[in-house]
């Protein structure tokens, strides 16, 4: 074979490699489904409800909606003669990374729902038998319950602002998957996009039917032991949305509405944040962005255990996975070789940030 068909071939490998991430994407979110359905307690004409239309069609919609007020701003500021004309012309333009993007939002909406109805089930599943020994592993790590280790040091404006960053976390991870899945290096948007959800089906309900457990505020509610009664108590004295949160989840054990659910081990909340860090050093390296994003990564874990939502292994666990999901990505999602006839201008330009 002649280097010039060695080349073409080359090419030809690295355009379907995107296809290829994008194909296992769909294949993962529906696989889950698939799973969730034998799982789940409703019938499966539920999952298939106007409501649960509504639900799936916002995950298209709203993202888009958020684009086209973002273009709209800025063709505004550019004084551009006709802005819906700019806006046109963009879509028209990138429509291939719009109808890529219009999937991945299709499949979070399937993932999601997914993952509440196999979340709820878990201690159908498994029941919760974890909590001690994770109590265990905090004591054999720490040299004594994590907790009295936050409080000893943060105060009550401290906890406030602890659990006003954990209010603000799925909206910073909804926005976070916009903008990943708008990014216009393709590549980067798979991998970023394949490996948000995989937390989700990996860590939210694989690990967490294995690993199956409560979490301290639910220690004694399950277990009898009211061990974080002292914790439980120190929280009681001040007007946090962590505990109207947690009460009604414990209110609305096995109903499969939206953040519903009980579960510690791992923690999603860190998970989610650790990729955020790695995907902000992905693009930018070490900076400020990423200072910013690591400082968030480690207030939602130090208020997971502050709040008693979680034990510290859970964001331990959560923190050391997560980079391994990616990097395992990585290697499916292969970034596109240089072109070695144009001088690798082409791997050059996909490396650029999105």
């Amino acid at each position: 074979m002649t280097t010039t068909a060695l080349n073409q071939s080359s090419r030809r490998i690295a355009a379907a490699m995107p296809n290829f991430g994008l194909s296992l994407i769909v294949c993962a979110a529906l696989t889950h489904f698939l799973i969730a359905l034998q799982i789940g307690q409703r019938p499966v004409s539920s999952y298939f409800t106007i409501t649960w239309v509504i639900e799936l069609s916002a995950f298209l919609v709203v993202p888009f909606m958020l684009w086209f007020v973002l273009k709209l701003v800025e063709a505004v500021r550019r004084n551009v003669p006709s802005p819906i004309g700019h806006i046109t012309s963009a879509l028209i333009r990138d429509r291939k990374r719009f109808m890529t993007a219009a999937v991945l939002f299709a499949c979070y909406g399937l993932v999601n729902r997914s993952y509440r109805a196999i979340k709820v089930g878990v201690p159908r599943i498994e029941d919760f038998w974890a909590d001690p020994m994770f109590v265990q592993w905090d004591r054999a790590i720490f040299g004594t319950d994590p907790w009295t280790i936050t409080h000893a040091f943060i105060g009550p404006a401290g906890t406030y602002a602890l659990d006003m960053l954990y209010a603000v976390w799925i909206v910073v991870i909804l926005l976070v998957y916009a903008v990943v899945g708008f990014a216009k290096d393709r590549v980067f948007q798979l991998r970023a996009c394949f490996t948000y959800l995989l937390i989700w089906i990996l860590l939210g309900n694989l690990l967490a039917v294995i690993w199956s457990s409560a979490g301290p505020v639910y220690y004694e509610h399950f277990f009898g032991d009211p061990l974080f009664a002292p914790l439980m108590e120190r929280l009681n004295g001040q007007e946090l949305r962590a505990l109207q949160i947690q009460d009604l989840l414990l209110s609305n054990s096995g109903d499969e509405m939206i953040g519903s659910g009980i579960s510690a081990m791992p923690s999603i909340h860190c998970a989610m944040t650790a990729l955020i860090a790695i995907l902000v050093w992905e693009r930018r390296g070490f900076g400020m962005v990423f200072a910013v994003a690591l400082a968030y990564h480690l207030a939602i874990f130090v208020g997971s255990v502050h709040l008693a939502w979680h034990y510290a292994v859970d964001g331990l666990v959560s923190s050391a996975l997560v980079p391994l999901i990616w990097f395992a990505v990585k290697t499916l999602v292969r970034d596109v070789p240089a072109d070695k006839t144009d001088g690798g201008l082409r791997g050059k330009a996909a490396a650029n940030p999105a």
